[in-house]
């Protein structure tokens, strides 16, 4: 069965990525979705200084988990198998080191006006993952201020109890 990748930030168009994975959970024949937000590392700033290694991971896990609260609240009403996990690094590395680590069969990323510019000119996060990586992307266009996309989650399917553990933090090189 196939497993994908979405990369989340928290942002509109992250969850617009979300809820296109999770209808291709309900519609194909895709067996599990890997939620993945990325951290920078916060061992090479200023924090460094005052705060030791352990408690910076910790700080970083915390900001990963308010970035993935809203894609795993979709997942959860619409009853989508799913892991959740939060990577430190450069986010074209992180992404594309997770998707082939974890055997990922495509990545879903969502995009809003800006990045679909700057990957126009090869830069911005899309156009890093197609370059890091060779699994398959798929980019979904964020519906922005227009409001086309409508956010009515899908009926559930697994029991309102059905909850996940905390997510895995994953340093990458």
């Amino acid at each position: 069965m196939i497993k994908i990748l979405v990369p989340v930030n928290g942002s509109e168009c992250a969850l617009d990525a979300v809820r296109y994975a999770a209808f291709l959970y309900r519609e194909s024949g895709v067996a599990e979705v890997v939620l993945l937000n990325v951290q920078p590392p916060l061992e090479h700033s200023r924090a460094s200084a005052f705060h030791s290694l352990a408690a910076l991971r910790e700080q970083e896990s915390q900001d990963g988990e308010c970035a993935l609260e809203q894609a795993s609240n979709i997942l959860d009403d619409s009853g989508v198998r799913y892991t959740a996990m939060i990577g430190v690094g450069s986010p074209a590395q992180a992404v594309a080191s997770a998707a082939t680590a974890l055997n990922c069969d495509g990545i879903v990323i969502g995009v809003n006006l800006w990045s679909r510019i700057k990957a126009c000119f090869g830069a911005g996060l899309t156009s890093g993952i197609m370059r890091k990586t060779s699994v398959p992307v798929t980019v979904v266009k964020s519906a922005g201020a227009s409001g086309a996309l409508t956010s009515q989650p899908l009926p559930p399917v697994l029991p309102a109890s059905h909850r996940h553990a905390r997510p895995m933090l994953v340093v990458y090189p």
